[in-house]
């Protein structure tokens, strides 16, 4: 079988192979304009403000109220839908002086710290980031899709 076709490639004229490989090159650039297409129709979803809820895969997600303590920004959320032991400790903090920030461990003093969560009982707790910013997008991520709250303190 293999010795037929490489006959059968062997005793094709030049202008034969170039023309198959200018379709083949056509083919592969018209696939990746579709492929382009697709992409750049999608839109980033919004993002929301301190105060407003989002869903996200089965969870209800709220951002309550956000403030700064010393030199921790603290953010009050609940979350709602789903039973899960690390359901609320998929934060992140961007802001523009540092890195992604992974919340940490909050006082015990203003509120509950972040960990599992129920399907029929909300979970309120607060997440504690360390920065010198007043600004940022907390960034909540769950079944493959993310949601963003921009905060802005004054």
């Amino acid at each position: 079988m293999w010795v037929a076709l490489v006959r059968s490639l062997w005793g094709m004229k030049t202008r034969t192979l170039l023309l198959l490989a200018v379709t083949c090159g056509l083919v592969i650039l018209l696939a990746g304009s579709v492929k382009l297409f697709l992409i750049t129709e999608k839109s980033p979803p919004a993002h929301l403000a301190v105060g407003q809820s989002a869903t996200i895969g089965d969870m209800k997600v709220s951002v309550v109220s956000a403030k700064r303590e010393l030199d921790l920004m603290l953010v009050a959320v609940t979350l709602v839908g789903a039973d899960d032991p690390n359901g609320a400790t998929t934060w992140v903090l961007g802001s523009g002086t540092d890195a992604n920030l992974a919340p940490v461990a909050a006082p015990s003093s203003v509120g509950a710290q972040c960990g599992a969560t129920k399907v029929a009982e909300p979970t309120s707790c607060v997440l504690a980031f360390v920065t010198s910013s007043k600004r940022g997008v907390l960034r909540y991520e769950r079944a493959q899709e993310a949601v963003r709250w921009d905060i802005d303190l004054p």
